[in-house]
């Protein structure tokens, strides 16, 4: 199986102090999660709130206490 390439990426930080990447295959899609997500009303209770990446990986943003700044994978 040929690994895909990332571009770009997210780093999240959880309640648990655990660093959390999401990976994406362009900026678009990069700048499209962290605008989702920031449009969130984060006072809303909701049991789980899963959101993926380009690369099929889901994150409970319920548990994600810091996101960073969309960045460039070098390499």
């Amino acid at each position: 199986m040929t690994d895909k390439k990332y571009t770009h990426k997210i780093v999240m930080f959880d309640v648990n102090g655990l660093v959390r990447t999401a990976r994406f295959e362009s900026e678009e899609q990069a700048n499209n999660f962290q605008k989702w997500i920031e449009s969130w009303s984060w006072s809303e209770k909701v049991s789980t709130r899963l959101i993926g990446d380009s690369s099929g990986k889901a994150f409970n943003m319920n548990n994600i206490v810091q996101i960073n700044p969309v960045e460039v994978i070098e390499g």
